[in-house]
């Protein structure tokens, strides 16, 4: 490994390099690409001093930081480094000069003339000539003053520090309530927190896109008038959220999408105890047990789970309601690999869930979206929304009602079977509850019977690889369910390729290609082989 000792003073000294404020581990920009500088000297083979840089999106390098067999840093992605000249790159800006520079700070008659055409062409782009521009000079009087200035964002201006000296972030912009620092070039916590101890108004806090050191002593910062913090694609950990939130005790809304974040292991809610809204969108955390975890978390009320491979639910206690996640009132399960309505009757057990959104799961693909819906209202007794929607309370009678019905068969068919019936029940959790409030359907109210179904059902032999099931499937089943069905049984998650062979003819066989047709379309009888395929 090649060694970074030399500084940037030093190459300054000798002449080499003019005089820029950066030293590995800082972050640069270039051509909209985002890194971090990871080496600095010469290149064997190349004149001049060099930038080794590790970018942020793994597509904009060239390889690890080894060329020719020589280790010069090491990098995040496999080809995420790469070798650039410093006049190539955009070391950024001060926090000051940012905003001074975004919300009307105009020194002289140019950059007034560059505001009024970008004026003119924001006219253009909406399609708004009747908007007129007079009353833009009190605006910008209004942005100049600023006290006033409340919200700000200096998203992607390459903001690498806060500038200034002394409290002057503090006297410039006494007032800002919210900040936005996303995509920056800061490099370490500790400037975050520089800033924040000058910005006392602050309650809002968006760091997201920026890969930051933690200072050791991280502990000695408190800033307790931060309510909402947001830190996405930043590759934390839940050690790091966890002494985020001491240096941030108040937060009520944390916000911390597609991190690496996989284990939630809390042992108590001391520097949780105001956290109402928890955002793990993204994280590959996969697992319910580790969700379980936040149990201690006493006072969270909206919880954000959305793809994070989950692939099924189930409580630690059987109790309904469960003793924990007592606040729980908002659940947002959407784009997961969840397979089987069980985990959706689990949700029965939290005592305050009125909101869900689940979309994009693979469930929902075994059923019409009506028929999904009064499922899922049925499993869940307090629910008010699903996906945004209310649901009424004539809706509720109906969709109750309705699932009565559609399982009333099986459950007559299982109700004397000790062992079916409680694989029954823990499927159909509130089955023996609706009963009690309707009545079980006369068997004279059922659209099916038992003969009938048997009778239009096809017995299939389903392959993959060197196991087969056989299974009774409609004529009228649609292909996608069956690839849904077929993800299920052999516990697949990419998508097979399907292939069915005759059973009287094996010179037969035809790909399930469309899968919106139902696979009567494509002649299988009663015998037939599916053959099942992934990449």
């Amino acid at each position: 490994m090649i060694s970074n000792s030399t500084t940037n003073q030093e190459m300054v000294a000798e002449g080499t390099v003019p005089q820029y404020n950066f030293r590995v581990g800082s972050r640069v920009e270039c051509c909209g690409y985002i890194g971090t500088i990871k080496y600095i000297g010469p290149v064997e083979g190349h004149k001049g001093i060099w930038l080794g840089v590790d970018w942020d999106d793994s597509t904009r390098g060239k390889h690890n930081g080894t060329v020719n067999g020589i280790d010069y840093f090491h990098t995040w992605h496999s080809k995420s480094g790469s070798f650039v000249r410093k006049e190539k790159v955009n070391f950024g800006q001060p926090l000051i000069q940012a905003i001074k520079t975004r919300y009307g700070y105009i020194e002289d008659d140019t950059a007034a003339k560059l505001n009024e055409q970008t004026l003119l062409k924001f006219q253009q782009d909406i399609n708004a000539p009747f908007l007129q521009l007079v009353g833009f000079d009190k605006v910008a009087d209004k942005q100049r003053d600023f006290n006033s200035l409340q919200v700000v964002s200096v998203r992607s201006m390459n903001v690498n520090s806060i500038g200034g000296e002394g409290n002057e972030l503090r006297r410039l912009f006494p007032n800002i309530h919210e900040i936005d620092l996303s995509r920056s070039l800061l490099c370490s916590w500790e400037d975050v927190f520089t800033i924040c101890t000058q910005l006392e108004s602050l309650n809002l806090l968006n760091v997201s896109e920026n890969i930051l050191d933690m200072p050791d002593n991280y502990e000695e910062y408190k800033f307790p008038q931060i309510s909402m913090l947001i830190c996405g694609h930043m590759r934390l950990t839940w050690e790091d959220v966890k002494k985020l939130v001491q240096v941030f005790p108040n937060v009520k809304e944390l916000r911390v999408p597609y991190n690496d974040i996989t284990d939630l292991s809390t042992s108590d809610d001391k520097n949780f105890k105001n956290l109402q809204m928890l955002d793990l969108d993204g994280n590959e955390i996969r697992l319910w047990s580790e969700v379980d975890k936040l149990k201690v978390i006493k006072n969270l009320r909206h919880l954000i789970l959305e793809n994070i491979k989950l692939q099924s639910i189930r409580f630690e206690e059987d109790n309904i309601p469960i003793s924990y996640f007592k606040n729980l009132n908002v659940l947002n399960i959407n784009e997961n690999l969840i397979s089987e309505w069980r985990s959706l009757a689990e949700l029965n057990k939290l005592e305050m869930l009125e909101h869900l959104r689940i979309l994009k799961n693979p469930i929902l693909e075994t059923e019409k979206f009506e028929t999904r819906i009064e499922i899922i209202i049925a499993k869940i007794k307090k629910l008010k929304t699903i996906n945004g929607s209310t649901i009424k309370r004539e809706e509720r009678f109906g969709a109750e009602i309705d699932y009565l019905k559609k399982y009333a068969l099986e459950w007559m068919n299982v109700q004397n079977n000790p062992e079916a019936r409680s694989n029954f029940l823990l499927e159909h959790n509130r089955y023996l509850e609706l009963i009690d409030v309707y009545g079980l359907p006369e068997e004279s109210e059922l659209v099916v019977q038992p003969n009938i179904i048997k009778s239009t059902l096809l017995n299939v032999n389903i392959c993959y690889g060197d196991k087969t099931i056989s299974k009774m499937v409609p004529p009228s089943l649609l292909v996608q369910k069956l690839v849904t069905m077929v993800q299920k049984l052999f516990k697949i998650w990419e998508k097979p390729v399907l292939r069915y062979i005759s059973k009287s003819d094996p010179n037969i066989s035809v790909e399930l290609e469309d899968e919106m047709n139902e696979i009567g379309y494509y002649s299988i009888q009663d015998g037939d082989t599916i053959i099942v395929k992934t990449d």
